[in-house]
């Protein structure tokens, strides 16, 4: 495994950890779209935020020039920037969740696609909104062009990548779990018990209880409109209900 934290040097006014409003995780496979979704974040109103990337691609990304230009911006907008290169194959994604979800400790946390990129007030709309809702399950913003139009989701309200949602100590523990222990539809690892997270997250909030809110004039960008995957089915209702009944299995034993 390789780190590197260029965006975490410390400058005058450099936001450290303890005082980030938001931290921002990136999960990566080194998609040509990584500096523009990074750059995106770092040219947020507010900057009192931290963002770690996991790269799960064969070449680590930090070795482009367009990331390290992107780092660099980090450094002169003081905002810190960890990164981590790590070597895993079947369960690249939810591996590389779970290494975000060790890094990022606060309380309201983003995960960013990276392909996805928002409008410079986009942190800003989220954040008094958690503010004025103590332990709210998820706010997030609407993704358009998305890759899964359609389907069981279709029309109904769900959680989206670059929405921000609320961890404490029961969403960390049941998050860790499933990250650790399940299969996702993005891994490469066969399983006829995969999952899908964007559905057990929506379920799991829910499940607890907590206020969850979608901000529809608040729109973030799918970048990549070729993508559409071909190791899955959104169209297929009983990929949702093995999430759903993953979220309420999890809850029953960990909330």
């Amino acid at each position: 495994m390789r780190s590197s934290h260029l965006g975490n040097v410390q400058s005058a006014g450099a936001i450290g950890a303890a005082t980030a409003a938001v931290e921002i995780g990136i999960l990566t496979k080194g998609k040509p779209t990584l500096s523009m979704a990074l750059v995106s974040l770092l040219l947020q109103e507010m900057g009192n935020i931290r963002i770690h990337i996991v790269d799960t691609g064969d070449s680590p990304a930090i070795k482009r020039d367009d990331v390290v230009f992107a780092l660099r911006l980090a450094f002169d907008r003081g905002i810190p920037c960890g990164y981590e290169h790590i070597r895993e194959r079947y369960r690249a994604f939810s591996v590389g969740r779970l290494k975000l979800l060790e890094a990022l400790r606060g309380s309201n946390i983003c995960f960013m696609d990276d392909d996805v990129v928002m409008a410079s007030n986009t942190l800003s709309h989220m954040l008094p909104v958690a503010e004025a809702n103590p332990s709210y399950g998820y706010i997030t913003p609407y993704c358009k062009n998305a890759g899964f139009v359609g389907g069981p989701l279709s029309g109904t309200s769900h959680y989206s990548p670059g929405g921000m949602f609320y961890q404490d100590d029961v969403v960390r523990r049941i998050l860790h779990e499933y990250y650790a222990t399940t299969v996702d539809v993005l891994d490469e690892k066969k399983s006829r018990d995969k999952v899908w997270e964007i559905a057990f997250l929506t379920e799991l909030f829910t499940l607890l209880g907590r206020r969850c809110i979608v901000q529809p004039e608040n729109v973030t960008y799918h970048l990549d409109y070729r993508e559409r995957l071909n190791n899955w089915d959104l169209d297929e209702s009983r990929l949702v209900a093995a999430s759903k009944a993953k979220a309420q299995e999890m809850v029953g034993k960990l909330g």
